[in-house]
């Protein structure tokens, strides 16, 4: 329990010409309740203001939803950055503000201690020892108040108890007939003998049945009611006894504020002996409120410089938000400007392949293929050869220019041959004349790995001999001819089976691997059906025949 308050109660009482307030200088004028403090990484959500500008208020979680920036800022214009407050600053400033008030606090205390001694307040002056006992005396009459009213709880609860069971019996005796055992047990036998010695009609007698059962039944609640009586009788027993401890206790309290009230007068008495240093403690206190107001006005110095921390960083906040939007805004258009954009080139690219011929790769791979396969297996390289050689020749002739006076004319060329040259060195046996050995061998037939591919791009077999080359190439022209006949996006384009194979061929490979792992093991099959073809025009052959001939 205070003591200090009790203090200032006492001389209220005593001091009649003038009302003197003491303050208890262990308790000096408090500052505002701490305000939380604003994280600089984070949004102001702890203050008022923040938490109306952010929309998310940790401590009430209220869920409000923030102002929307569009509010606050013109997104469409240029942003000016705002710099963020200095919270080293801001603590700098607050400390400089906490030190002069704890200077005013040791001022003050300087000045209360003063009043003290002249209010006697002191423990070792007469006074303060008349004081202490008076305090004691209140400390123990504040114990047995206490007392008093943990006594008065406990006659609260076995009151409630008591009319709860005087309210059971009202309502099972409302509904009884009898409620003293005895008597059930006489009627319950008077209404037997009747039922025995008595004619009567059939719903006379089950009336008189149903009588019988009801007091039996009221039996069992007859007994509940007789216990139930009991525990009334015990509450009644223990509430007197409570009672009796309320009142004692009320003596108690009664002789100990006696006491208070003589304790009071000594005090009072001693007091009224020191009047003629009201003057001085006069002045005294006067000295101690102007340092208490003085210590109020940093506190609000403080707390307005707080206040406009929160405020700047609340302005900074909202400035970042702004920029952040108005470049997601940004990167909105130019995002949708690229797409729109990527739109335009692939309709742009769609109509290209709208004019271009439908299957014009195929064709031109079908004219390159009949191409290849005849200038390679079905024309004679020698007289290609001739053919070439001529061309090459004529086309020299012109673009020779001719010699006018020319001092050769009239020259004949002439070739040496080797036998005179041999001759002219010296005797000797001579050399064999060179036989130019003429190539009768045809051709030796082969296709690339790569031809194989490109015929299956076109849903054709390749040749497999020299045979079947002429068959080949016209069925290639007979290709070229159906593609030129077919509607654009009736039948695979070469891309899309290129696109088929190589998903193909991933997933073999990703089959492969699998396979693999599990320790399978086997002779290589091109007809294996893990394999891969490399066109699906192209027949795979399980007997491994050989491609060449």
């Amino acid at each position: 329990m205070k003591l200090q308050p009790a203090l200032s109660l006492v001389e209220q009482n005593i001091c009649s010409t003038k009302a003197v307030t003491m303050v208890d200088e262990t308790t000096p004028t408090a500052p505002p309740a701490a305000e939380p403090v604003v994280d600089d990484a984070s949004p102001p959500e702890n203050d008022a203001n923040g938490a109306a500008a952010n929309g998310k208020n940790k401590d009430n979680k209220g869920e409000k939803e923030q102002v929307p920036i569009e509010e606050l800022y013109d997104l469409s214009k240029p942003i000016k950055r705002i710099e963020r407050p200095s919270k080293d600053e801001q603590n700098a400033a607050v400390a400089a503000i906490d030190a002069e008030i704890d200077a005013l606090r040791a001022e003050r205390n300087v000045v209360q201690k003063k009043i003290d001694e002249a209010m006697g307040k002191q423990k070792n002056t007469p006074i303060g020892r008349e004081r202490d006992a008076l305090n004691k005396l209140k400390n123990r009459k504040g114990l047995m108040i206490e007392q008093k009213r943990q006594i008065r709880a406990r006659l609260e609860i076995v009151k409630m108890k008591a009319d709860q069971l005087i309210g059971q019996q009202k309502n099972a005796r409302s509904t009884m007939k009898f409620t003293n055992l005895a008597d059930i047990e006489k009627e319950i036998a008077r209404l037997q003998r009747k039922q025995e010695t008595s004619s009567m009609s059939l719903s006379d007698e089950k009336k008189l049945i149903k009588d019988i059962e009801a007091l039996q039944a009221s039996r069992r609640t007859a007994e509940e009611l007789k216990s139930k009586q009991g525990d009334l009788d015990t509450i009644k027993d223990d509430r007197k006894v409570i009672q009796a401890d309320l009142n004692a206790k009320d003596k108690e309290i009664d002789s100990i504020q006696k006491e208070i009230d003589a304790q009071s007068k000594i005090l009072k008495d001693l007091v009224d002996k020191q009047s003629s240093q009201r003057g001085t403690v006069d002045e005294l206190m006067k000295q101690r409120d102007a340092l208490k107001s003085d210590i109020d006005d940093k506190f609000k110095e403080k707390n307005t410089l707080r206040t406009e921390f929160r405020e700047k960083t609340n302005d900074w906040y909202h400035n970042q938000r702004a920029i952040k939007a108005q470049r997601q805004m940004q990167y909105e258009e130019e995002k949708k400007r690229r797409e729109e954009e990527k739109a335009a080139y692939l309709k742009k690219k769609e109509e290209e392949e709208l004019a271009k011929t439908p299957y014009e790769e195929e064709m031109a791979l079908c004219e390159y293929l009949a191409d290849y396969l005849t200038k390679t297996y079905l024309t004679d390289s020698q007289e290609e050869e001739a053919k070439k050689a001529k061309e090459a020749e004529e086309k020299a002739k012109a673009d020779v220019v001719a010699v006018k006076d020319d001092p050769f004319a009239g020259f004949k060329a002439f070739s040496k041959k080797p036998e005179d040259e041999v001759n002219y060195f010296g005797k000797g046996k001579g050399i064999k004349k060179l036989k130019a050995k003429k190539s009768s061998k045809a051709p030796t037939f082969s296709l690339s790995l790569d031809l194989f591919d490109q015929f299956g791009l076109i849903t054709l077999n390749p040749p497999t001999s020299l045979d079947g080359v002429a068959a080949s190439v016209e069925e290639l022209k007979a290709k070229k001819q159906w593609y030129s006949e077919q509607p654009r996006g009736s039948v695979p384009t070469a891309k899309d089976i290129r696109k088929a194979n190589a998903e193909a061929a991933a997933k073999a490979q990703s089959k492969g691997a699998k396979a693999g792992n599990k320790g399978k093991k086997g002779n290589f099959s091109i007809s294996n059906e893990d394999f891969a073809p490399l066109g699906t025009g192209a027949v795979s052959s399980g007997t491994g025949e050989n491609w060449l001939s």
